[in-house]
């Protein structure tokens, strides 16, 4: 005979089996929480109608029932918890986008260039304070500009739910580029630039948050023609290579899949010039000195520029000073040591709103 603790593993498997479907009527989880996996919610099964609709409705009927069925999240959070400490996966700063395309969801990037948060006051201040760098350099004769690297979520709407799409809606990038432009500041709008790299999606990794070789080189050309410097433009032939296969990225990182996720990128091919430290942090303030003539360029910026892009510009600067922006609380006893000519903030638009109450150390405007 079957022992009597064996007669209830039936009753208390159905139990458990039909636990979430329970929760998902009485109390299931927000739409929301479904769209930040970086997909859409299925649809309700249509009454079938037609043959075709008697086929389809088993599948549309699961896949309703996956997208609503109850502590959907809460599983999905044990999951990603018991992985991450065992297998050393799972990150809540990444989104996954179509294609697997990654998107980094930290310092409210994703929300940021959908127009979610819009810190309105604190974009007026900026817009404010580089007026204010801008009169001080132009009394000074050092030529000033701001050209913002665009998220990756802000290029490629296409890849992302439909939660974290613009839409209509203003972003603090609007506010910053109209606020400068109404102050007479020059600005470079990289964001139709990006999206025009060729081919599609090439402008930016897809495991990793910043541009690629290509996509850098596509905002240098920018730049420099915006600037009255087109003979500085650099041909693809001649700065990047052929493409290699690149393993991983930081976003990749994020998420502990580094070691399986790959793309093709075409590598920079532009020799390098060594760095002059200007701090002790291997990652902090350089400067690149070339051996022939040419203007100084300041650089205010992040990761983005403070790497390959300083060496494109190199190609024609005699002197390149990259700078890590901190937040609006660069030194600025930088610029009167090397009395640049140019000045260029560069910003990733993540890093674009000046932190509250922030300006460049030892920055005074000089009295009028």
């Amino acid at each position: 005979m079957m022992p009597a603790w064996r007669r209830y593993l039936a009753p208390a498997a159905l139990l458990l089996l039909a636990t979430p479907l329970v929760v998902g009527l009485v109390h299931p989880d927000s739409p929301a929480a479904v769209l930040k996996e970086g997909r859409r919610l299925a649809r309700p099964p249509k009454p079938p109608d037609t043959g075709a609709d008697w086929v389809a409705l088993p599948g549309e009927t699961e896949d309703y029932l996956k997208d609503h069925f109850g502590l959907r999240q809460a599983m999905i959070r044990a999951h990603k918890d018991l992985t991450k400490t065992v297998l050393g996966l799972g990150s809540d700063a990444v989104l996954l986008g179509r294609d697997g395309r990654m998107f980094y969801l930290g310092e409210e990037a994703v929300r940021q260039s959908a127009g979610l948060v819009l810190r309105d006051q604190r974009a007026a201040d900026t817009v404010a304070l580089l007026r204010r760098v801008c009169e001080r350099l132009s009394a000074q004769g050092v030529r000033f500009l701001v050209a913002p690297p665009p998220n990756a979520a802000t290029v490629y709407q296409d890849d992302l739910p439909d939660w974290a799409k613009k839409g209509d809606r203003r972003t603090e990038y609007d506010l910053i580029m109209q606020g400068l432009k109404a102050a007479g500041v020059k600005t470079v709008d990289l964001r139709p630039v990006m999206a025009a790299v060729e081919p599609p999606g090439a402008g930016y990794y897809r495991h990793d948050s910043h541009w690629t070789p290509r996509g850098a080189l596509a905002a240098y050309n920018a730049v420099v023609e915006a600037d009255s410097h087109a003979d500085w433009r650099l041909a693809p032939t001649s700065a990047l290579g052929p493409p290699i296969v690149w393993k991983g990225g930081d976003l990749a990182r994020l998420l502990g899949v580094q070691d399986n996720v790959t793309e093709k990128v075409e590598p920079f091919v532009l020799s390098a010039a060594p760095k002059q430290l200007l701090t002790s942090d291997p990652y902090g303030d350089f400067v690149l000195t070339s051996e022939k003539p040419g203007p100084s360029i300041v650089i205010v910026g992040d990761s983005f520029t403070g790497a390959e892009f300083a060496d494109m510009v190199l190609q024609h600067a005699g002197k390149v000073v990259w700078l890590d922006h901190r937040h609006c609380k660069f030194d600025w006893n930088a610029l009167e040591k090397f009395h640049p000519d140019e000045v260029w903030w560069m910003t990733n638009e993540r890093f674009l709103i000046c932190d509250p109450g922030a300006r460049p150390l030892a920055f005074a405007p000089r009295p009028r």
